[in-house]
């Protein structure tokens, strides 16, 4: 886990090519929506006072050659930006990446809502056909103020031994992993429901960001739909991620209630720890997944749906007894 999280460090993993702060006064600024700006001494004050449009600025930024990631550095605060309609409408500072075919990539490095302040250290990995690069800073149909300082932006190259020291990290992640699963089917029940099971959130937990933001975005859709018009029921969302919340927890209550079936010789104790110390592993191998990155959040997500799935499945049990 230690090697993972040192090798994801940006002074690490890269090193700069170049760097630029954006200003008001670029050439390459553009602004849409009308938006309200105030200047800050290092920065600027982004304003809207209804949800009816999308208000922002967009700069347009030179490419740097050889460059395979840029690095955003900045501090943000906000001041009672709501949360609109869709998970994304909220506020932003992102890079957006236009491909030779015209076709735009948006990558966060920051978003939120509510009232807060703190610093943006983001790198964004730059897709391979990028032709051009902006840096987008927006208020996407919500009201409030964003207020934007001590912005930079470096263009980064990796480090010639990166792609040695990435296998060897994989290759060291899959033998414990290999290993747990052994440990697991040994004396197990159902041997082939705890497999699937191990598979599906291991599957989830190494898929790009790319693929992941398609599959959400569309099972969102039907998913929303289908509760809006079967149940009458709108599913709430939380602030800034939506449905990889829900992923997240049904996932590893799904591995933990399969786990509780097929080991049933094992205390529950045992089961939510080991699950517990997958959750943390999982989440610390996303650093080395495209597009991928952990957080505590998940963490918990993974502990408490572990948790539940292990209870209940031991609860079942209990009552069959």
């Amino acid at each position: 886990m230690a090697a993972t999280l040192l090798l994801n460090l940006p002074e690490v993993r890269y090193s700069t090519l170049a760097s630029v702060k954006p200003t008001l006064a670029d050439e390459g600024l553009r602004r849409f929506g009308e938006p309200v700006l105030a200047n800050l001494p290092d920065g600027f004050a982004l304003s809207a006072t209804n949800r009816d449009r999308t208000r922002g600025l967009a700069w347009a930024l030179p490419m740097a050659d050889g460059a395979q990631a840029v690095r955003v550095l900045a501090e943000v605060a906000l001041d009672a930006v709501g949360e609109g309609e869709e998970p994304r409408h909220r506020a932003m500072l992102s890079v957006r990446m236009v491909d030779a075919q015209g076709k735009t990539h948006e990558r966060a490095a920051f978003m939120g809502a509510g009232t807060q302040a703190g610093a943006v250290d983001s790198v964004i990995l730059l897709l391979p056909e990028t032709t051009e690069l902006q840096l987008m800073a927006q208020l996407l149909r919500v009201p409030g103020t964003f207020s934007v300082s001590e912005l930079r932006l470096s263009w980064l190259v990796e480090r010639t031994w990166v792609s040695t020291a990435l296998l060897a990290l994989w290759v060291l992640w899959l033998v414990p992993f290999g290993a747990l699963l052994a440990h697991w089917l040994q004396a197990a029940r159902y041997r082939a429901e705890l497999v699937l099971a191990f598979a599906l959130v291991l599957a989830a937990v190494v898929m790009p960001g790319e693929w992941r933001d398609v599959l959400q975005q569309q099972v969102t859709m039907v998913l929303y739909q289908w509760l809006a018009d079967w149940l009458g029921w709108s599913m709430p969302v939380s602030e800034g991620r939506g449905l990889s919340d829900y992923m997240h927890f049904l996932m590893f209550a799904l591995l933990g209630a399969a786990l509780a079936v097929a080991r049933r010789d094992l205390a529950a104790w045992r089961l939510i720890g080991g699950l517990i110390l997958l959750g943390a592993a999982t989440e610390v191998l996303q650093f080395l997944v495209p597009g991928r990155e952990g957080g505590w959040l998940d963490v918990g997500l993974d502990a408490g749906g572990a948790m539940l799935g292990v209870l209940m499945a031991r609860l079942g049990f209990t009552r069959t007894a």
